[in-house]
């Protein structure tokens, strides 16, 4: 009887919920990304971190983050300053750097709380949160604990027979206008080319890539160590002014000041490493309404390198964005530099987006190929067919004069019944030859205040012979682990994955389960089972 109870409860939380869809959304939003393949792992991190402590738009000490951007800030504080806390979501919409479709995707990682509103108190309360992750080739586990002004966390994952070990820590701490943060964080500054540590999307596959989100000093909490700086940093913050300085054990070392208006933002940063002895940045941005031009320039290993952007809205329905960048092989330090222009148009109603973004680059080698150059050309479109049903279409060109073009066409099919989601995605890729893949998933996700369940199972059939025509695929997983596996050969693969969630008092449960099978013609069949245990106080 204990068997068939164990195999039932295995049925019921298989394969079950992974990164949520909203996560999904709003990370796709605030990175730029045109699919969930491009997105940046550490947005979806903080993300998921944000889901019981969000962004209270109406704190005094509201700063730029990953989620809310140096303009949004300044717009919302203008605001409260002239006319009181915001109380409503259609509120915020009205506020310039905001829209309905933005504050909609944003909504479950923000807060409207207000100090000012009748009964309204603060409390002190400490939150913990407890992640244990097993798989077939590795364990690892993550802690974090919440205080009213202060926060710690740490990750540690094991892999290889516990012989290859990883992981961060971190400690945050904010009194009043300072704030410290020591252990592993991220440092991403105005468009990236001074200093931007961690994930850089290259891809301009969408109008609001043009642009990066800076997010300045971040904390980490990640199984992984690379991409980070471990050391401590400083902030100091005011209504228009910020002062940051930081300092890693790689003898990284830099300071950075800041001016935060409404209309016009400006930084200067100054850092040393290891790789360059010195680096200096100036970068600006102009907001006017409607539109937002942004520059940055660096100086570093003797060279000058730029970039500069431009995204404006052409009435109700169009948005128009260019972008322009220099970037010589001895500032970067890479095999070749970078010359680049791009443009982009996009298009949006309340059944259509439709967008066409194209960039060309010359990626000149010094003495041995100074004539390379590459073209790249996106189109993308979702179209919401009826209450039920939704297309999305994607057309992907890249020409290069020193290796074969690459063509990648791919249409997804979704449907959408309350809590019921199934979605249909045909692909195909060319570069020399043509590869194939597709996909069907079914899935559920049931919720109430107290429990809720969620399960998706996926069948993946692929014939790609060439591993140049190798197709990358979005997969479900457990929070705090993004998986975009490389498909290649020919072969199949099923995937479940799941969740099972409980709530007692302050007392948060969740189950997250992943099973699936790769079938890959010529090799042995490769299983993985992973297994996470969260726990929330």
């Amino acid at each position: 009887m204990r068997k068939y109870v164990g195999i039932l409860f295995l049925a019921l939380a298989l394969p079950a919920a992974a990164q949520d869809q909203e996560v999904l959304r709003a990370a796709m939003l605030l990175s730029g990304a045109g699919s969930e393949e491009e997105v940046d792992e550490g947005i979806v991190d903080i993300l998921e971190s944000r889901r019981g402590r969000p962004v209270k738009v109406n704190s005094n000490h509201l700063r730029a983050s990953a989620i809310l951007s140096d303009y949004q800030v300044a717009v919302i504080r203008d605001y409260r300053a002239t006319s009181g806390d915001i109380l409503s979501w259609e509120e915020l919409s009205l506020l310039e750097g905001f829209t309905k479709a933005d504050v909609e995707v944003l909504r479950p990682f923000l807060s409207l709380e207000s100090s000012r509103l009748p009964g309204a108190a603060d409390t002190v309360r400490i939150k913990t949160q407890t992640l244990l992750r097993g798989t077939l080739t590795s364990a690892g586990g993550k802690v974090k604990v919440t205080g009213r002004s202060w926060r710690a966390g740490g990750a540690v994952r094991c892999a290889g027979g516990f012989k290859n070990w990883d992981g961060t820590f971190f400690g945050e701490a904010t009194l009043g206008n300072h704030r410290i943060v020591a252990g592993d964080y991220k440092i991403r500054f105005a468009e990236g080319i001074g200093l931007w540590t961690g994930f850089s999307m290259e891809s301009l596959s969408t109008v609001d890539a043009f642009l990066k989100r800076a997010q300045g000093i971040s904390p980490v909490w990640s199984f992984t160590s690379s991409g980070v700086q471990r050391g401590l940093a400083y902030e100091y913050s005011s209504l228009h002014w910020r002062a940051q300085a930081f300092g890693s054990l790689d003898r990284t070392f830099g300071a950075r000041g800041e001016f935060l208006g409404k209309r016009f933002q400006a930084g200067f940063t100054a850092a040393s490493s290891p790789s360059a002895k010195w680096m200096v940045s100036a970068d600006a941005k102009l907001n006017l309404r409607g539109a937002l031009l942004s520059g940055e320039l660096s100086f570093r290993n003797g060279s000058l390198a730029g970039i500069s952007a431009f995204k404006v809205s052409l009435g109700e329905y169009f948005r128009l964005a260019l972008q322009g960048r220099v970037v010589p092989m001895k500032y970067s330090g890479k095999k070749n530099g970078e010359y680049a222009a791009a443009a982009g148009l996009e298009f949006r109603n309340r059944k259509v987006i439709a967008s066409v973004t194209a960039d060309a680059a010359l990626l000149p080698i010094p003495y041995t190929d100074p004539g390379r150059f590459q073209l790249r050309a996106y189109g993308r479109t979702q179209w919401i067919i009826t209450d039920l049903w939704s297309f999305e279409g994607r057309v992907t060109e890249r020409y290069r004069n020193y290796e074969a073009p690459r063509t990648d066409l791919r249409g997804d099919l979704r449907f959408t019944s309350g809590s019921w989601l199934s979605v249909l995605r045909l692909e195909g890729v060319h570069c020399e030859r043509w590869g194939y893949l597709g996909y069907l998933e079914g899935g559920y996700k049931g919720e109430t205040p107290r429990a809720g369940f969620s399960a998706y199972f996926r069948v993946t059939g692929f014939m790609v012979d060439n591993w140049a025509a190798r197709i990358y695929v979005y997969e479900r997983d457990a929070p705090g682990t993004f998986s975009v596996p490389a498909y290649y050969g020919r072969g199949a693969s099923l995937s479940a994955t799941g969740a099972v969630k409980w709530r007692l008092g302050r007392l948060d449960l969740r189950v997250y389960l992943r099973a699936s099978g790769l079938l890959r013609v010529g090799r042995p069949f490769a299983p993985t089972l992973n297994l996470q245990l969260q726990c929330g106080l």
